[in-house]
């Protein structure tokens, strides 16, 4: 059974403020701590958290105003070019860019020497989320640029933009098993990999330290891999199927409710994140009783003459 518009609506606004709060408290944290910033393994988080942010107040948004009334938020054709741009683009980026960090922990465990300088930091840290950033814009940018001759349509979603891409064979074809297939796939298959192999290295490696550093760089990555693993495989399994040539009349109901609610994604991504933040006890007390000020009881000393050491000595009976 197809969940309605309306729940639709309410089941994006529900999670989509707690989701925005709790995105701007941890990169907050991450961003004003210099430790966690300069940290290699916390620059994809912030990079995920970023782009979730920007998708959920602007994507989000126009979902919920297009699940409840019907129609697009504006009814220009910039609006709608601006909305298939921006909703395309950095879905997939946020995609690509968590199956670059479910590879990357890989590194960052078992090869920390590809790091070692510059340049090797430069090739294998910052160039992959610069291009797993730059390549959705790029691609949707021109696709959706380009002259296309399907009418718009203000009633549905993306004013049916998305069918100047589907209607391309070979660019369908990479659309969705480039952008929307493989990522979720890479996502499982290295979260998995990791998992097992931090495990083997745990009994391989007695060394308690290395092991606590194994398992910090696990548990971070950990709980995002199982939110893609929940909410964004099995849709992703099925369009696979019906792409293959399985027919639409199996299971195309539950296909559609799954896709509908593959944004759950972006928007539970920093409640994923907020468990791996350090000391997280202590910083949730100090935003919650921010009013709350430590009263230092400054203690009121008595001007006294600084005695010279005749007197103190006089003062000072001896001990015998």
């Amino acid at each position: 059974m197809t969940i309605s518009n309306i729940v639709l609506s309410w089941l994006y606004l529900v999670p989509l403020i707690p989701s925005v709060i709790v995105s701007i408290f941890v990169l907050y944290h991450l961003l004003i701590n210099r430790a966690l910033r300069i940290a290699l393994n916390n620059h994809i988080i912030i990079l995920l958290l970023s782009s979730g942010l920007i998708e959920s107040v602007t994507d989000g948004v126009w979902y919920i105003s297009w699940y409840r009334n019907g129609t697009v938020l504006s009814s220009t054709p910039a609006f709608c070019t601006i909305w298939s741009i921006i909703d395309s683009a950095l879905y997939v980026s946020i995609h690509i860019q968590m199956a670059w960090a479910s590879i990357e922990r890989h590194i960052l465990i078992f090869n920390p020497n590809w790091f070692g300088s510059r340049r090797k930091c430069f090739f294998f840290h910052y160039l992959p989320p610069v291009v797993c950033i730059l390549y959705p814009i790029i691609f949707y940018f021109i696709m959706f640029m380009i002259p296309c001759d399907v009418p718009l349509n203000y009633r549905g979603k993306h004013c049916g933009r998305y069918s100047c891409i589907s209607n391309l064979y070979g660019v369908s074809l990479w659309d969705s098993i480039g952008n929307y297939i493989l990522p979720p796939f890479i996502i499982v298959i290295f979260s998995v990999a990791l998992f097992v192999r931090v495990l083997y290295s745990r009994y391989r490696v007695r060394r308690q330290i290395e092991w606590r550093n194994y398992r910090k760089l696990t548990l971070q990555l950990l709980p995002l891999s199982i939110l893609y693993t929940a909410l964004q495989l099995p849709p992703m399994i099925m369009y696979a199927a019906y792409s293959l040539g399985l027919n639409y009349s199996i299971g195309f109901s539950y296909y559609v409710d799954t896709v509908s609610l593959t944004f759950w994604v972006i928007l539970f991504t920093p409640f994923a994140c907020v468990v791996s933040l350090p000391n997280l006890k202590a910083k949730c007390k100090k935003v919650i009783f921010f009013w709350r000020r430590n009263r230092a009881v400054v203690p009121q000393l008595e001007l006294m003459a600084r005695p010279n050491l005749r007197q103190m000595r006089a003062a000072v009976a001896p001990v015998e």
